[in-house]
């Protein structure tokens, strides 16, 4: 369930003051101000889907700052996207790149950096936006990658831009009526959408060049992955086969990632099954038919691999999901 915040309800004096208190607690530390006068109000909605945190905004016009200070205070590692709504811009500046967002465009930029960001260049009339904040590793994209496209106007034109950015909208906007497992599931699948996009990004920003054509392999080659991840006989030698290359070059292919074959396909399983261990849904399947379902046959493998990665043992791990506190604010 949200938790949804009308600054109406709060006199004028104490509304800027007020938002500046929860800006940390729904983003990150940041400065925060009214580009229209010392007034500002409007409605904020916050949400949690999984690990993502989404805030829907229909307020006056802002001007958010994070600063060095801001990232010494708080550095969680994070993504946020931002998508403007009907009748709304806004400007992101950050590492010396600017984005210029008009209605249904988005970019995102990254909180372990500064930034300065504005939305409304019209002090005097409402905006209305969306964030998405997420860790990096929900974005099954090398980490070179996203850092290269952080601050990156993208256009919802026809095709994969406007899917992009319809089903963000979608989400953001419906996500109190799902589950918190169906919010989780969604939020995973808004993350591979959104990997898409980027992908296709990468590939036109080098196209024809042996860049463009290594980071097509390794984008078909991890969604090959992807989509047999509940293969027990899925290996590096397996993947090599399908795509006609040799083991050694696939090994240098996800080198040049900073990964292995052999690690990318255990995180991408491990993401699964700690996906299905937080979804109440499941509740009846055994933790070992869980591991059986993502590719670990032995359940003693999974149960040592997992707590290796989370430091916790599966069963363990589901029990504290059901005990978590919902998002506060």
């Amino acid at each position: 369930m949200g938790t949804l915040i009308r600054l109406e309800d709060r006199a004028a004096d104490e509304r800027m003051d007020f938002v500046r208190e929860i800006t940390p607690t729904m983003w990150v530390p940041m400065e925060i101000s009214a580009c229209g006068g010392p007034d500002v109000y409007g409605n904020l909605r916050a949400s949690g889907a999984g690990a993502m945190q989404v805030v829907v905004m229909d307020m006056m016009p802002v001007r958010v700052r994070r600063y060095a200070r801001h990232v010494e205070e708080a550095d969680p590692d994070m993504l946020k996207l931002l998508l403007i709504g009907e009748n709304s811009q806004g400007v992101i500046n950050q590492g010396g790149k600017q984005a210029v967002l008009a209605p249904g465009e988005f970019a995102f930029y990254d909180t372990r950096r500064p930034y300065d960001i504005t939305i409304g260049l019209d002090g005097n009339q409402r905006v209305s936006m969306m964030t998405f904040m997420f860790p990096p590793s929900m974005l099954p994209l090398p980490r070179d990658g996203i850092r290269d496209l952080a601050v990156t106007r993208m256009p919802a034109v026809a095709g994969l831009g406007e899917l992009t950015a319809q089903f963000l909208r979608q989400l953001a906007r419906n996500i109190d009526d799902y589950t918190p497992a169906e919010a989780a599931r969604l939020s995973a699948a808004a993350m591979e959408v959104l990997a898409t996009r980027l992908a296709r990004e990468l590939e036109v920003r080098s196209w024809g060049t042996h860049e463009s054509r290594r980071h097509a392999m390794f984008t078909t080659i991890t969604a090959f992955i992807l989509a047999n991840l509940s293969d027990p006989g899925l290996s590096p030698m397996t993947v090599a086969a399908a795509h006609h290359i040799s083991l050694r070059s696939l090994h240098q292919l996800f080198h040049d990632e900073g990964s292995t074959v052999a690690g990318w396909i255990r995180s991408r399983r491990l993401e699964r099954c700690r996906r299905d261990l937080e979804d109440p849904a499941l509740d009846s399947r055994p933790v070992a038919a869980i591991g059986a379902r993502w590719g670990f046959p032995s359940a003693a493998d999974f149960s040592r691999i997992f707590r290796a990665a989370h430091g916790i043992p599966p069963a363990e791990y589901r029990r504290s999901t059901r005990s978590a506190k919902p998002l506060a604010l």
